[in-house]
């Protein structure tokens, strides 16, 4: 599904050298991966060049077998929209719309028909347990509930990747672990693919694979 081949990124950050050096590794489709590690790992360097968002300055991306970290800034942008989804630390829903229209978001910019987008933005939000939280809006329901139904909006358009930075930093324990039990729940019934960068225990305790980095280099990889 989504492999890293020698991958370096490399800059200068308090004017040291960060970023990642010589990262290999693949994630299979249909698990619940973690790019696990402290702060300074390199975990959301990781998860940037794989959501197209940064390019490496060796090494390569390989997205479904196709290698997509040197195609141009408007393939990576189509490639984006339709094949990637993106669940972020602070949510990122737009505050003016529903919960329904956040959803739907992305499917109107695929140029998906109003009726479709409905269906599939109702669908994913029942999924996720917010059917009755449809036309509320992002400062109408709790931090929970909120990363909901930013899943769901990641998982309306059925991306082939779907990649999340600290899912759970920003909520508390009694709602961060039930998030993730969905997470590994829709990776298992949808066969979605997950790659979640994390330093939180019960995060990682609940994946099927763990890439631990420490100071920008994959140093263990743990199959559970």
């Amino acid at each position: 599904m989504l492999q890293f081949r020698n991958l370096t990124r490399a800059y200068e950050l308090g004017g040291e050298r960060a970023g990642v050096f010589g990262v290999s590794l693949a994630v299979p489709k249909g698990c619940l991966a973690v790019l696990a590690g402290p702060s300074g790992s390199g975990k959301t360097t990781l998860l940037q060049l794989a959501g197209l968002l940064d390019q490496p300055d060796e090494g390569a991306v390989l997205l479904n077998g196709q290698e997509v970290s040197s195609l141009s800034e408007r393939e990576r942008c189509d490639l984006r929209l339709r094949h990637l989804g993106f669940v972020f630390q602070a949510f990122n829903l737009v505050p003016v719309l529903s919960a329904l229209e956040n959803v739907m978001l992305p499917l109107h910019l695929q140029g998906i028909a109003e009726a479709e987008a409905r269906r599939r933005a109702e669908r994913a939000l029942d999924r996720v347990g917010l059917a009755d939280r449809l036309h509320h809006r992002p400062g109408q329901l709790s931090g929970g509930q909120q990363q909901r139904a930013a899943i769901a909006r990641a998982l309306a358009p059925d991306p082939l990747l779907v990649l999340a930075d600290e899912p759970t930093a920003s909520l508390d324990h009694a709602h961060g672990g039930p998030l993730m039990d969905l997470m590994a729940e829709l990776a298992a019934e949808r066969g979605a693919t997950f790659l979640v960068a994390s330093h939180d225990p019960a995060v990682i305790a609940r994946a099927n694979h763990v890439f631990r980095l420490a100071d920008g280099r994959l140093i263990e990889e743990e199959h559970l």
